[in-house]
This record gives C-alpha cells, structure tokens and sequence, in this order.
C-alpha cells in the first residue's frame, strides 16, 4: 500500500493529540494527588456517589478485607496470623460460646478457626459486601479444612464460604445499628466480638464500643485491632500526619458513606474506655501496634513499655507536623498523635 504524505501526517497529528491527551491526565491527576484540599473535594463527590449507592442497597465494595490480590499461601497466612493474634492478646486458651466477627470482607477463615476451635456460632457483621470470588474462596477453605480437619463445617459435597456450619453472614447492616439492636433486645449475647482494620471505618466507632459491652456476657471479650492511619488517601505522596490538617467538618463531608477513616484516635478509644471501668463494667487494655514515623510496634504493648529510640522518633515527628493540625488535633497529646495503632482489649465484669 502507497503511503501518502496526508496520511502520514495524519497519523502523527492523532499520536500528537493521544499523547498530549495523556500528559494533561497525568498532570490533573498528579494535581489532584499533590494538593490536599483538592483530593478532598474529590472524596466529597465520591462520597455522595456512596450515598446514593447505599440508599439504593447497593452493597458491594472494594473495602475490607479482600483475598483476591493474596496468593493462596498468603491467604492463609493471614488468616492464622489474625486468629493467633486473637488468642495471644486477648489470652484466650479455649474458644467457647457465639462470637461476633466485624467486618470479614470477603472470606470467613478466621470464623472457621474460631468454630474450630470450640466457638458453637459465630455471626459474620458488615455493613458493606466484598467483592466475592466463589472459586477462590472455596480453595482457601479447603485448605484451611486440611490443615485443621474441618470438614464437619462443610455444607455440602463442596465448599461454600458463604454457607457453613454454626457461621452467619449478616451483610448489608452497619455495625453501630446491629450493636445497639443487641444492646436494647438481646444484651449479653456474645461470649467474644473481634474485629481487625474495622472500627476505623465506622461512622460512630465509640458509641458502637458501649453497645458492645452491653452486648457481651459476663466475663466476655472484647478483641480490636484498630488501623489508625489514613489508608492511602493522603500518604505516602504526603506524610503520615497531613489527614489530620483537614478541618473535621470536611472530613465527615468525606467519608460518612464511603467507610473511609474516621479520625478518631487513640485518646477517643480510652476515654471511653475508661468511662466504661469507671462504671464497674470492664477491664482493659490498649496496646500500641504502631507510630506515626517509626512503623511497627511487635510485640504489641503499652506506650511507656515501647522502644525509647521509637518513641523519641515518633514524638519528634509529632512536634514538626503539631502547628499544621486541624483545630480539633492541635490540643492532643503527643503520644497519642503518635500512635498510628492499637490493640484493643477488654472484658466485660
């Protein structure tokens, strides 16, 4: 075929106009990564779209914890790295009774090792429903059945990861209204509630603690794991501590709906806390899982029992970032502004 001189500039004013197209998408979206305030209008619109998504019962998320990015190893591995996190921090020898699990994502490893293990019902809470590979999450329960000899839980010739033995899924409802439903009709139901990644994600996280307790039986536990960092959506483009610049009327503007981070922080959890031990209704403890500037706190323990080279790092973290905070943050205290991570323990009297 003839090549004619039109066509050959034709072809290159089309890979001019691709390329610059390319360019300006890159420079918006690299604009709208670098300045905050205009990532936040974004996340304002994204989370009007949630809401709409909500009214209409549309559930399904990209949220939670997902196994779909996982090699099947690294699913299980994870999985036994939550349940043996439950029963070293919360000093359980022996499962027992019904349990409540929030915010499983996609797949309900832990409540098979929990079932396991001794649990005789365990309700699976999310508000939202991950998005659900049938195949793959068959594979990871069969796996799990061969290490722990689970068949018995099997609910059917095949495994299906949405319908198993003594484990209910309850999707579609937040925890705060299942909690507080409990609370009013059905206090004292639960021998253990656990969560991990979740209650930074619920819209009212510390009334949903109290209905908790009330929902526990005496003697019962309390086990969260609670992720107090802004999940990608400011960092690692900006430092750890730059979500809390923004003022706290936009960022429920946010991420009521969405089931972003919420903000509250480690001082919210034990205020609450304590009010709850002051009223003779718990014991507790908070450990530190890990700082804004310093990574990792494992074992996890106490603030004052931490490293002194990774306390030191991180309180001077805090010191640099405290005049850019939020009103609402400039007042906190230092070791609470640099805690990015607690474990949640507590037992109801």
């Amino acid at each position: 075929m003839k090549t004619t001189a039109s066509s050959v500039t034709r072809s290159a004013s089309l890979a001019g106009q691709w390329n610059l197209g390319k360019s300006l998408h890159t420079s918006a979206k690299h604009f709208v990564t670098r300045v905050p305030l205009v990532k936040a209008a974004g996340l304002m619109l994204l989370n009007l779209v949630w809401r709409v998504r909500l009214s209409t019962g549309r559930i399904e998320s990209e949220l939670g914890s997902a196994h779909a990015t996982r090699t099947l190893e690294q699913s299980l591995d994870y999985i036994e790295e939550v349940f043996a996190d439950y029963k070293r921090y919360g000093h359980i020898e022996r499962f027992a009774g019904r349990v409540a699990e929030i915010g499983p994502g996609d797949n309900a490893g832990v409540a098979l090792l929990m079932r396991a293990a001794g649990c005789d019902q365990i309700d699976l809470i999310d508000r939202f429903l991950s998005r659900y590979d049938a195949q793959q999450q068959a594979r990871i329960c069969d796996s799990l059945a061969r290490r722990y000899d689970l068949d018995s839980l099997r609910m059917g010739a095949s495994w299906d990861c949405r319908s198993l033995s003594g484990i209910t899924w309850r999707n579609g409802e937040s925890s705060e209204k299942y909690f507080s439903e409990c609370a009013r009709q059905n206090p004292q139901t639960y021998d253990l509630i656990v969560s991990r990644a979740v209650l930074e994600h619920l819209q009212d996280p510390l009334a949903c603690i109290r209905n908790m307790v009330e929902c526990l039986k005496p003697g019962g536990r309390m086990l969260h794991k609670i992720d107090l960092r802004d999940h990608g959506m400011f960092s690692p483009v900006h430092d750890e501590l730059a979500w809390l610049e923004i003022p706290s009327v936009m960022w429920k503007l946010m991420t009521s709906q969405s089931g972003h981070p919420n903000r509250v922080l480690a001082h919210g959890y034990r205020e609450v806390l304590e009010d709850l031990k002051r009223a003779g209704l718990i014991d507790y403890s908070l450990l530190i899982t890990s700082l804004v500037g310093a990574g990792d706190v494992a074992p996890h323990r106490p603030f004052e029992d931490v490293e002194r080279t990774a306390k030191s790092r991180a309180l001077a973290f805090v010191k640099t970032k405290r005049k850019r905070l939020a009103r609402e943050f400039r007042c906190v205290a230092s070791e609470d502004l640099a805690t990015s991570g607690v474990f949640l323990i507590a037992e109801r009297l």
